[in-house]
């Protein structure tokens, strides 16, 4: 380390317990100890980051069952087949037999093809939540990572970290309530007189979004999350639930 700032930089990493070097961390201990403005952001960082851990658990998506047992309940189940007694009637158990093995080799192979489907679009949705995670951890973990959060009236809550470093904000909410189908929360990064669409957000079931990973916009001050059409809006038609000011740099 080499001088107060540096110390200061440390903030964002300590707070994920990312300082491998003992004596490092040590020396920030000491620092963190007589800093008032490192403690209140190692501690705005760190419980950030239990909030983004629980929301971004890589789990299989929900729909995934739903949609296997869908397309199982439409592969036919063939009839059991009876043999034919009588050695007279070999020859025609025997296409009967050939006849089932090809029926059945065939609905095995629509079931395989099926699923296998059903399987790659689920590795390639996880694959997308674990791109996000490690975007996120490197926003949480960046020198320059800056906090900042905002509790409406109603309950409802953002919180937002944005790290110039590495080039992104991380977006999560809290105590959304639940929308019908047509409806999507959406963000916004807003700058004077103009809203840029900076992503879509669907509550879990405790009104807990995922974590919204976004590139800032220049000259953006602030963040805003309005209601819109299924699919999102090229500009808000709503009040925005929630207007909250970008951290400073």
């Amino acid at each position: 380390m080499n001088g107060g700032q540096d110390v200061h930089m440390l903030a964002g990493a300590y707070a994920l317990d990312a300082i491998d070097d003992e004596l490092e961390r040590r020396r920030f201990e000491a620092h963190l100890d007589g800093c008032g403005d490192c403690a209140q952001e190692v501690g705005g960082l760190a419980e950030t980051a239990a909030l983004l851990g629980q929301a971004m658990a890589a789990t299989p998506p929900p729909q995934l069952k739903s949609r296997v047992m869908a397309e199982i309940g439409q592969v036919r189940q063939l009839p059991p087949v009876v043999a034919r007694q009588g050695s007279h009637r070999g020859f025609t158990r025997g296409r009967v037999g050939a006849r089932a093995a090809k029926v059945v080799a065939a609905a095995g192979v629509a079931a395989a093809v099926a699923l296998g489907a059903l399987a790659y679009q689920a590795r390639t949705e996880l694959d997308d939540l674990r791109t996000a995670n490690r975007q996120v951890e490197a926003v949480l973990a960046a020198p320059d990572a800056r906090r900042a959060s905002l509790k409406e009236g109603q309950g409802v809550e953002g919180t937002v970290v944005l790290s110039r470093s590495a080039g992104r904000m991380v977006f999560i909410a809290s105590g959304l309530a639940p929308l019908p189908d047509d409806k999507t929360y959406q963000l916004w990064q807003l700058s004077p007189g103009q809203a840029h669409p900076a992503g879509l957000l669907r509550p879990d079931d405790s009104g807990y979004t995922a974590p919204t990973v976004a590139v800032p916009v220049s000259g953006a001050t602030s963040v805003g999350l309005t209601v819109e059409p299924a699919g999102g809006s090229a500009a808000p038609t709503t009040t925005p639930l929630l207007v909250m000011d970008l951290p400073a740099a």
